[in-house]
């Protein structure tokens, strides 16, 4: 009996042609194209992202629903963007006491030219850069061993 599952198991959903089953049709080119397009999508955000309080906040849910601009634009040289938002608020709670919370949730999307940082010479983008520190070898004032 479990000789004959292990072929099934190996085999990918999407080979498998039950009887008496019909392949589900694929998606059409033109909806997947308008699927994909920036728009407003309605996604999970993390409350302690939007909030980010102390170590002792405790969110119940952890995660809110918002519609928030997703997509993709024509080439890489664009971004999508909210262009028009709105204020909700919703009752959550915080360390066991319920309050509410106002978020940002986008209405209407756009897309524009992403904003590139222009470094014209090496010496500025080696100048932004953080310095490294030399790490010497401490020595351990319990055992006087080098760490």
């Amino acid at each position: 009996m479990y000789l004959l599952l292990v072929p099934l198991l190996l085999t990918p959903v999407q080979m498998l042609n039950l009887p008496g089953k019909e392949r589900p049709a694929a998606m059409g080119f033109r909806e997947v194209l308008d699927k994909s397009f920036c728009r407003p999508i309605e996604q999970h955000v993390n409350v302690e992202t939007e909030f980010p309080g102390g170590v002792e906040d405790f969110y119940i849910p952890h995660c809110v629903s918002l519609f928030r601009c997703s997509g993709c634009c024509i080439d890489e040289t664009r971004e999508c963007y909210p262009v028009v938002e709105r204020n909700i608020t919703l009752e959550v709670s915080r360390s066991n006491q319920v309050v509410n919370l106002t978020f940002v949730e986008h209405q209407e999307c756009g897309v524009r030219l992403k904003e590139y940082r222009n470094n014209t010479s090496k010496e500025d983008s080696l100048r932004d850069r953080p310095r490294r520190r030399k790490h010497r070898r401490r020595r351990c004032e319990k055992c006087q061993f080098s760490r």
